[in-house]
């Protein structure tokens, strides 16, 4: 194809400044390669002239010559010398209309803020069907004058959403709250377009199609198809330990119940007994969207009982408020207790590290973008969790403290933050890499022992007992080397590496595990052998874990 190369590169610089080059070079690549007929060629001449036109050169010329090669010429630019607006025929102003004036009459620009004018206005304000219309009115000494009629149509508002599929799975006025599809509440297109999004992200129901949408009686009617996910679960141990003449019970109780009351309450229970006089007991209570408001509720309560020594509660009440669809952020206040349980002997003072009760008052912000996944699956995904807290720590009877351990002030402020990611990505068919990297920090000028964070078990740092290890700070990450034997089932490998403020410095963790999915359950088993750096590795110190997690 033959092109004058003035003509050429000019063309080129409005094209690409118009956002009309990709359009331009594939209908002259099509034109290029293609044996069209003569009407094809002249109904690409007339595409390329209205887009010419459109971007403001009215005089443009397009022309075909013998060899079916187009030559174009642009002509002088128009400029847009008056923009009218009316709105439900009322003269309007728009802010950004006055930024036109004097410019090149492109269209296309003018259609697309328009676009956007008419979408946050009217269409995610009850006016799902707005439409803003352009007419040219005159075209003298390369200016324009233009009209822009902006027509609001009937006004919706939304009526009801209609369940079917497992309809009983979910509260329908509760699900209208958390899509923010509220009874008699003007129609928000975003809000539409967000449903499948929004439902993606919860655990507990799915929909089987694209939502439906019909208007009747100048109400909107939503038809979703629900089904209903099978993620409660329930996972329990029991084990008995002989200590001399007594036998003492350990075990743990894992249980995650989603969508109680069918309106999205979630309750996490963790207990475990890992010793005679050891125990820790964790329990979180989340609802989204709760009370009829965008608002939710997230709660929890700690318990760690550490032998005889001492007792530390840990209660928090908060809120969340999801600022986008996968990011959620929350506030919190925090109120955690520890007491010291026992006296301490002069030789103890002189071995053991401080422990003093207190107590701490503390506001917490966390952010959660997306959620963890209920079990392994196979597939692409990611999650991050962030937090920070920040408080006031009282020492109690500080002074009836031994003396040696009266060397740090009463009252103190005391920071806390980190985060957790996770992150899977699919190689091959069957094959997926997990890693899961965290880092937890606690910065205090008066850290006892009983305040340090602690590091070891099953849900952190495995092949190590729970809470086995003491830090102000820790960088862990788990790796996870994943063969799918089906979509739910794995075999998989394990690292974790992890660095403690401690006189250790590097752990590490090997071992192998294996998931299986059933109707009914997961089956797991997972042995894993914990080392420090430089020492050999201890085959009886490995731990292993066995259990059935039954999902209802």
């Amino acid at each position: 194809m033959y092109m004058p190369a003035k003509i050429n590169a000019n063309l080129a610089r409005i094209l690409q400044k118009y956002l009309l080059l990709p359009l331009l070079y594939f209908i002259v690549i099509t034109i290029s390669f293609a044996q069209n007929s003569s009407d094809s060629l002249f109904q690409q001449k007339k595409v390329i002239l209205d887009s010419l036109i459109k971007s403001g050169y009215w005089e443009a010329q397009v022309e075909i010559d013998d060899q079916n090669n187009f030559q174009i010429q642009k002509g002088k630019p128009y400029y847009w010398k008056s923009i009218k607006v009316y709105e439900d025929g009322l003269p309007s102003e728009i802010p950004f209309i006055n930024n036109l004036y004097g410019k090149i009459a492109n269209q296309f620009l003018l259609r697309k803020k328009l676009t956007e004018y008419v979408g946050t206005n009217y269409h995610r304000n009850g006016y799902p069907l707005a439409k803003a219309n352009l007419s040219i009115d005159d075209l003298t000494d390369n200016q324009i004058d233009v009209t822009v009629d902006i027509l609001s149509q009937n006004y919706i508002l939304y009526d009801s959403i209609l369940l079917k599929g497992d309809s009983q799975a979910i509260n329908p006025a509760y699900l209208g709250n958390l899509l923010d599809l509220k009874y008699n509440q003007p129609f928000d297109i975003k809000s539409y377009k967000n449903i499948a999004d929004k439902i993606g992200q919860l655990e507990y129901i799915s929909i089987s199609s694209a939502p439906e949408l019909r208007f009747a009686n100048n109400k909107a009617i939503i038809g979703l198809d629900i089904e209903k996910e099978r993620v409660n679960q329930f996972d329990a141990l029991i084990g008995f330990i002989p200590e001399g003449s007594r036998t003492n019970l350990t075990g743990q109780v894992d249980a995650r119940l989603r969508n109680l009351f069918k309106r999205g309450v979630g309750l996490d229970v963790f207990w475990q007994k890992y010793s005679a006089n050891s125990q820790f007991l964790n329990t979180r209570i989340q609802q989204s969207h709760a009370f009829k408001s965008s608002l939710g509720i997230d709660s929890g309560f700690e318990l760690l009982q550490e032998d005889s020594t001492f007792l530390q509660t840990n209660l928090k009440i908060g809120t969340q408020y999801p600022v986008l669809n996968f990011l959620i952020f929350g506030v919190s206040y925090q109120r955690l207790n520890n007491n010291v349980l026992r006296d301490f002997s002069e030789s103890e003072l002189s071995k053991l590290n401080p422990l003093r009760s207190s107590s701490v008052n503390a506001v917490v912000i966390n952010t959660d973008w997306k959620r963890p996944l209920t079990y392994p699956q196979l597939k692409d995904y990611a999650f991050a969790q962030l937090n920070f807290s920040l408080g006031n720590k009282q020492i109690a009877n500080y002074s009836t403290l031994p003396e040696v351990w009266q060397n740090v002030p009463e009252k103190s402020n005391t920071i806390n933050g980190g985060f957790k990611f996770h992150v899977q990505k699919v190689l091959g068919q069957r094959f997926l890499i997990e890693a899961i990297p965290q880092y937890s920090a606690i910065q205090n000028t008066a850290l006892s022992q009983n305040d340090l964070l602690r590091l070891g078990g099953l849900q952190n740092l495995r092949g190590f007992d729970r809470n086995f290890f003491y830090t102000r700070y820790f960088g862990l990450i788990n790796l996870n080397y994943r063969y799918f034997l089906d979509q739910k089932s794995s075999f998989f490998l394990l690292t974790d590496f992890a660095k403690l403020q401690s006189n250790i410095g590097w752990v590490y963790t090997t071992g192998a595990g294996l998931d299986i999915k059933s109707k009914n359950g997961w089956f797991r088993i997972i042995y894993a052998l914990g080392q420090e750096a430089g020492n050999m590795p201890d085959f009886s110190q490995g731990k292993v874990h066995f259990g059935y997690i039954a999902v209802f």
